[in-house]
């Protein structure tokens, strides 16, 4: 899934994901501290983040297409709010040198990578995280495919609960397999198999 694929599925009038943020986001954001510094990992159109920004906090949407981020912008102007946005390969982000001011928070919905590159997102938003900082995880497992309500179809790119505590080394982890019904727009619809992650730095 190419940047390119991105930006023609972000290309149609909608929100391919909708316009709400992610439900376990939403329940879980109680954890994070007033005005805190979040990173939000292939945000796409940013729903989560500009949801985030609404909250007080301080927001770097990250994502490699163009387009998303484009319609990330034009949300949170229409919502009065502002996101920091970072037009990035993850596979680039890695190599970069660590931010001065750590993270106080990680985002990370349905963001589906191959290793060992799923590893090396972990291992640097660790390493940039501060004491204390928490994690939001929450992606498809490899039961997943099998409903058919959205996510890769390459079991390469899911999730089960043992990828989740070893690629997140340094957190302290609450991981759990759930099926839940999902309607998050057009590309997230009906009962998913997921894996849900909190974690305390």
């Amino acid at each position: 899934m190419t940047a390119g694929f991105w930006d023609d599925r972000y290309g149609h009038p909608n929100h391919v994901f909708g316009y709400r943020p992610n439900d376990f986001l939403k329940q879980q954001a109680r954890l994070l501290r007033p005005g805190s510094r979040v990173l939000c990992l292939g945000d796409g159109e940013g729903r989560n983040g500009v949801w985030l920004a609404q909250q007080g906090h301080d927001v770097v949407s990250l994502d490699f297409s163009r387009v998303g981020l484009d319609k990330a912008e034009a949300l949170a102007a229409e919502r009065g709010v502002t996101i920091e946005t970072w037009h990035l390969d993850l596979a680039d982000w890695v190599d970069l040198p660590d931010p001065d001011v750590p993270w106080d928070a990680i985002v990370s919905v349905f963001v589906h990578l191959p290793q060992p590159l799923r590893g090396r997102v972990a291992a640097t938003a660790t390493r940039q995280s501060r004491p204390g900082a928490v994690l939001i995880l929450e992606a498809y497992t490899p039961a997943q495919p099998a409903l058919g309500t959205g996510g890769p179809k390459d079991p390469a790119l899911l999730l089960t609960g043992r990828d989740v505590t070893a690629d997140w080394e340094g957190w302290r982890l609450d991981v759990r397999l759930v099926e839940r019904r999902i309607f998050e727009g057009m590309g997230h619809q009906g009962l998913s198999s997921v894996v849900q992650a909190l974690g305390l730095r």
